[in-house]
């Protein structure tokens, strides 16, 4: 299982990224932090999607695959990861997947720096 950690900033907040293969066939998990302060120190409360972008190439964000999270709707507690599974993946392909965070503005932030992972099967 390949893991790796990236620092984000998500609507000038920041959270961590984890990749990892999962154990079933085509499928990678996305886990990451939820932010909860902006740059600034300040609390972030008007964020409400995530956007999680793959593709096979090394620069995914705001590429044509993307999957929307929703934020939770209770406060999560600190350090609690989200996870979003992706499936329907080519066994063995390597591809690549970058996060970003949309404000109730709908103002986007920047992506992650993309990871890359193999979806495999058991």
């Amino acid at each position: 299982m390949q893991i790796a950690r990236v620092l984000f900033h998500a609507s000038r907040a920041i959270t961590v990224l984890l990749l990892a293969g999962c154990a079933t066939g085509g499928v990678l998990e996305v886990s990451f932090v939820a932010p909860s302060t902006n740059t600034d120190g300040s609390p972030l409360t008007d964020l409400t999607t995530y956007r999680i972008y793959y593709g096979t190439s090394d620069s995914p964000c705001r590429g044509q695959r993307v999957i929307m999270a929703a934020v939770p709707k209770v406060p999560l507690p600190a350090d609690q990861r989200l996870t979003v599974k992706l499936t329907g993946l080519t066994v063995g392909q390597l591809y690549f997947v970058a996060v970003s965070a949309m404000n109730s503005r709908g103002i986007e932030s920047e992506c992650t720096k993309a990871l890359s992972a193999r979806a495999r099967r058991p």
